[in-house]
C-alpha cells in the first residue's frame, strides 16, 4: 500500500513540474509577442495604418493576455 502512494506522490510531483514547465514556456511567448507588439506600435501621432503584420501580432496578444497564469511563486 505504501508503495503506491509514494508512486502517486511521484506521478503528482511529475505533473506538477510539468505543469510549471508549460507555464514557463506560455510566459515566455507571451512576453515575445507583447515585445513584438510594441515594437511594430507606431508613433501616436502616426497615421493609422491598415497593416496586416500588426493586426496579426495584436490578435495573438489578446488570447495570451487572457490566458497569462498567475504567479504562485511570489
Amino acid at each position: 500500500m505504501r508503495e503506491v502512494a509514494e508512486s502517486g506522490s511521484a506521478a503528482m510531483a511529475a505533473v506538477k513540474r510539468r505543469v510549471r514547465l508549460l507555464e514557463t514556456r506560455v510566459e515566455a511567448i507571451a512576453e515575445a509577442v507583447d515585445v513584438l507588439a510594441r515594437g511594430l506600435e507606431g508613433s501616436p501621432v502616426a497615421e493609422p495604418v491598415n497593416d496586416p503584420v500588426r493586426d496579426a501580432v495584436r490578435r495573438a496578444c489578446e488570447p495570451l493576455l487572457v490566458a497569462k497564469p498567475v504567479r504562485r511563486d511570489g
